[in-house]
């Protein structure tokens, strides 16, 4: 992030050099925005915002994130063994993972390089926040199969009967920061264009890291920092 920080800088620098106008306003306002991304978890990810912006370069955010995970099942989930004659089995690995989490961050943006006329502007964002995924522990749903052997008449039957088995996790985490940068195009008035990179300890399984059946955690997948590319767009009113 330190590089991605610097080099945001140098660009900003560069600009700056070739261009004579800033955009030094005090505009409050209100804006929502959009914003899609994909996680090196990896995940895809989409973001709606609300912005309150008092101050030109210092203002907060709120919003929704909704996450759906991209990985294989053998690489998040446990293959369950099987015991006492009962089979089971994870039918949607996705349900070990997160997939909502609320956001509420501050905003910090430099003065907009102007650039086409006065038409365009860019700047450089900087984001720190956190996320509160819910639910907090996750439930999971395991379809066990359970094999009946039975003698009628000297002579041994076998039949298989399912049913749901639920397990809930404790103790996850409900809160988790985030750090962002942002290169921010401003055009005319209203819209803004961002491109950025998200780093955060998000744990994308939290939610379910603790549920264990006879002793062993059904999730393998390794607790790992989040980093997240985006790109979207905001309107201001």
């Amino acid at each position: 992030m330190k590089r991605l920080f610097l080099t945001c800088l140098a660009l900003l620098a560069m600009l700056s050099s070739h261009a004579i106008d800033f955009d030094c306003s005090n505009n409050g306002t209100l804006a929502a925005g959009i914003k899609l991304g994909s996680s090196l978890y990896p995940s895809f990810d989409a973001e709606i915002d609300l912005e309150y912006r008092p101050f030109r370069y210092i203002g907060a955010n709120a919003g929704l994130l909704l996450i759906m995970p991209i990985n294989r099942s053998d690489d998040v989930v446990k293959e369950l063994p099987v015991l006492d004659n009962v089979e089971r089995e994870l039918i949607n690995y996705k349900q070990t993972s997160y997939g909502t989490a609320a956001k509420a961050g501050l905003q910090f943006t430099t003065p907009a390089v102007m650039l086409s006329k006065g038409e365009m502007g860019l700047s450089l964002r900087l984001s720190p926040g956190i996320l509160m995924p819910f639910p907090t522990n996750k439930r999971v749903r395991i379809i066990a199969t359970e094999t009946i052997t039975e003698i009628y008449e000297d002579v041994e039957y076998s039949y298989s009967e399912k049913h749901d088995e639920y397990y809930d996790n404790s103790g996850a985490k409900f809160c988790y920061w985030y750090g962002r940068a942002e290169l921010v195009l401003e055009y005319e008035e209203n819209w803004e264009f961002n491109i950025g990179y998200t780093y955060s300890n998000f744990d994308l399984y939290g939610g379910s890291r603790s549920i264990e059946i006879n002793g062993t955690p059904i999730v393998v997948a390794n607790k790992k920092p989040m980093q997240n590319f985006m790109l979207g767009f905001t309107y201001k009113f």
